[in-house]
């Protein structure tokens, strides 16, 4: 690990150990330090790679034997926790009882899915034979705005730089819309040629009508879909509004 890339607000908890000089650590001894100084900042560089996966890699048949593992390897690095009980607390009561990493990356790849709204289908099923109902759901993804177990036990030690913040709205997006990365916004068609083109785009907009108008109109104007719905075709004009998928910041 680069002596750089060390949060510079845990030095000062090292005693026997000079954290400028990590370099001159090995094996376990080294992981477990670079363990410490790692989990401290929801930023992970490269170099926190090894000593992350040994970490959590740590397992065993129960959960207390893991934290007991846990807490023997953290341990192995020479802090002078005794004559801090922040330190200690840190080391032996929060770290040990992580269920998983904590970062900025991490919380921004937990989509959250919910049900917006169950509509029932029906379709017929021919002259005389009624018709065939079904319920189908509709959901909706954003990124988690809950903080994990592991943040927020991280969140709570003044040797840590967690200040994580969610930056974005708590909407829950259409299927259609979070694959694609942005939504629709109805537009003038004014307002539609003014734009960029990589803002623009022409779809369907379906207006609903009755039966009457819908077998006045040509094939190619109209649409039904469902059990009596009718709907005229039109040309719609929409500007694309990017969703915000980068959530998570850390705030310094």
């Amino acid at each position: 690990m680069k002596k750089t890339l060390l949060p510079f607000f845990i030095f000062g908890a090292i005693s026997s150990v000079n954290a400028l000089n990590l370099e001159t650590l090995t094996g376990d001894t080294k992981l477990s330090c670079e363990a410490l100084l790692c989990l401290a900042s929801p930023i992970k560089p490269p170099e926190c790679g090894p000593a992350l996966a040994r970490y959590f890699g740590i397992d065993a048949r129960h959960w207390s034997d893991v934290i007991t593992k846990r807490r023997n390897f953290l341990n192995l690095c020479p802090t002078d926790d005794q004559k801090d009980p922040e330190l200690s607390k840190y080391k032996n009561e929060i770290l040990v009882n992580l269920d998983g990493e904590c970062s900025t990356d991490s919380l921004n790849k937990r989509i959250e899915k919910t049900i917006l709204r169950t509509e029932t289908i029906c379709t017929s099923n021919g002259a005389g034979n009624g018709s065939t109902c079904k319920d189908v759901s509709y959901y909706g993804y954003r990124i988690n705005p809950q903080l994990t177990n592991s943040c927020k036990l991280l969140a709570s030690s003044k040797y840590t730089d967690y200040h994580l913040k969610y930056t974005c709205n708590s909407k829950f997006y259409e299927k259609k819309d979070w694959d694609n990365g942005y939504e629709l916004k109805e537009i003038s068609q004014e307002i539609y040629n003014a734009l960029p083109v990589s803002q623009r785009e022409q779809g369907e907009k379906l207006t609903p009508i009755s039966y009457v108008e819908f077998v006045r109109l040509p094939a190619n104007k109209r649409k039904q879909e469902g059990f009596r719905k009718y709907y005229r075709i039109d040309i719609g004009y929409y500007q694309k509004i990017v969703i915000k998928k980068d959530c998570w910041i850390n705030e310094k």
